[in-house]
């Protein structure tokens, strides 16, 4: 094809209706095919894509289907994308037995339907079993869908509890809503009454399901916009070294690791040393300074990579944050055994969630900030400070999300083995790293309290934020500390008479 008449991603953007975050992303996803054409700084699309686009967003706009149920029924129609003009039926397939086929099947071992689930799902009337001549159970085929969906959820990582009390849940909204569709056929029956009845029911029911659907994809919408719009996103920007003690508090240890220095200028472990020590108070230009020593003798020495793509994202250089994303994703593929890699990657994924308004993607990059984090801890490395370092970040991340299914006490547990494991640490940044528990113990102090307060236990986190005061803190963290003391001193009323006033001195 003529170059002349290729697209730029912009152009192909904004005729699609959509961004070029999401042009990339279904490109990622083997939903659009890659660029017509492609040179270092630039790539061209074919004018096709728009209208591949459209029907991929209609797809998911107006029949409700997954991204994972679009690829398959494009793989399986050598992407002929008309197919997902008439995908109201998921093109009268089983969706478990689409989800089924997906590339990368799971490496769970599918487990059967506990009796206990079937019995409740008989109860609720969700099932209906027969018995054949053995006493065993006999289940119609729109039985055995349900148990099969059940049962890849399971498979999936939920508990059978959990996904009984969802059901429970459901089954209540049902009722609710079933009343009023009754109410609402009668009302209509009474006023118009019709030899087409069936007819009819059957446009009642097609309606009912597309606004049913319709409030589902909004209420997620809208929930997922309230929880961003809580989001304090400088509290998570703390996970970048700190920014918490002022420079005085560490400037005679890394003023003595200089002194090592210049005996041993090639020595990697010093230079990182001062790399993590500068950026505890934010001095990250003088950090890139010594990673780029390493870079020239040990470019392959991973610590020194991995603080060179986070320090770089945090510098304040704008339009790298893609490059710097994808080197870490590379080296996070190329070494997947690296925990700290990992959960710095886990860590990009938590700032990537702020940048999308759909539900569908924030979960996406919920899950893959999860499961980084969770390779990271099956890897836990046998460095001590690694080891925090991890737990530290998990902790992060966990007050991060949305506090459901027990995080916070997850990452409270998290906090918790550093704390219970201090003494030990302070002997090991003894002879490595002497700065370190200067930056580590007031922001672990600050970060448990308010972990307290957000699973209502308000008189340990003023215990814990005032102890806080003892430490030299930057600007803002001084004031975050004030304020967090304020909140857990008056949050619980039964006990704030009892609790002192804030110290203003």
């Amino acid at each position: 094809m003529n170059e002349k008449k290729l697209l730029r991603i912009s152009e192909l953007s904004n005729r699609a209706g959509v961004t070029p975050r999401t042009v990339r992303f279904y490109i990622q996803q083997g939903l659009l095919p890659k660029p017509a054409y492609k040179r270092k700084n630039m790539a061209l699309y074919n004018p096709r894509c728009v209208d591949q686009i459209r029907a991929i967003k209609k797809a998911q706009s107006e029949r409700f289907l997954p991204l994972v149920i679009i690829r398959k029924m494009l793989e399986q129609s050598r992407y002929d994308y008309s197919v997902l003009e008439h995908a109201s039926d998921l093109s009268g397939q089983n969706p478990a037995t689409i989800l089924k086929t997906q590339s990368r099947p799971s490496q769970r071992k599918r487990s059967p339907v506990p009796p206990d689930v079937i019995a409740y799902l008989s109860q609720k009337k969700l099932i209906q079993p027969a018995k054949n001549g053995q006493d065993g159970l006999v289940f119609p085929a729109n039985d055995r869908q349900l148990l099969e969906l059940l049962s890849l959820f399971h498979e999936n990582g939920a508990d059978w509890r959990y996904l009984m009390a969802s059901l429970d849940g459901i089954q209540a909204l049902v009722d609710r809503i079933v009343a009023l569709e009754f109410n609402g056929l009668i009302s209509l029956i009474m006023n118009n009454p019709t030899e087409e009845f069936y007819d009819l029911m059957a446009l009642e029911e097609q309606t009912l399901q597309s606004v049913i659907n319709r409030a589902r994809q909004n209420a997620l919408k809208n929930l997922v916009a309230r929880y961003k719009k809580e989001l304090d996103n400088a509290f998570l920007a703390s996970a970048d070294e700190g920014f918490a003690v002022q420079a005085e508090a560490i400037a005679p240890d890394l003023q003595n690791l200089e002194k090592q220095l210049k005996s041993r200028p090639g020595d990697i472990r010093l230079l990182n040393d001062l790399a993590l020590g500068y950026s505890c108070i934010g001095d990250l230009d003088r950090s890139l300074r010594y990673l780029r020593r390493i870079k020239k003798t040990a470019p392959e020495d991973l610590e020194t990579r991995v603080r060179w793509i986070w320090y770089r994202r945090f510098s304040g250089r704008s339009g790298t944050q893609t490059r710097l994303k994808n080197q870490l994703q590379n080296l996070v593929r190329t070494n997947p055994d690296y925990p700290i890699g990992r959960a710095f990657m886990a860590i990009w994924y938590a700032f990537d969630i702020q940048d999308t308004d759909d539900p569908g993607e924030t979960f996406r990059l919920m899950n893959l900030c999860l499961q980084e984090l969770k390779a990271a801890e099956k890897q836990m490395p046998a460095d001590l400070h690694q080891k925090a370092l991890i737990h530290y970040i998990k902790g992060r991340i966990y007050m991060y999300f949305p506090p459901s299914a027990g995080n916070l006490e997850d990452g409270l547990q998290a906090f918790d083995w550093i704390q219970q494991h201090r003494k030990t640490l302070d002997q090991y940044y003894a002879v490595q790293k002497p700065f370190f528990p200067k930056w580590l113990w007031p922001n672990l102090n600050y970060f448990r309290g308010i972990s307290h307060i957000r699973v209502g236990r308000h008189r340990q986190a003023y215990g814990l934020l005032r102890q806080g005061r003892k430490y030299k803190l930057q600007p803002p963290y001084r004031e975050r500390l004030e304020a967090a003391i304020e909140t857990a001193r008056t949050g619980d009323p039964s006990t704030a008479e009892k609790m002192p006033e804030r110290n203003t001195g």
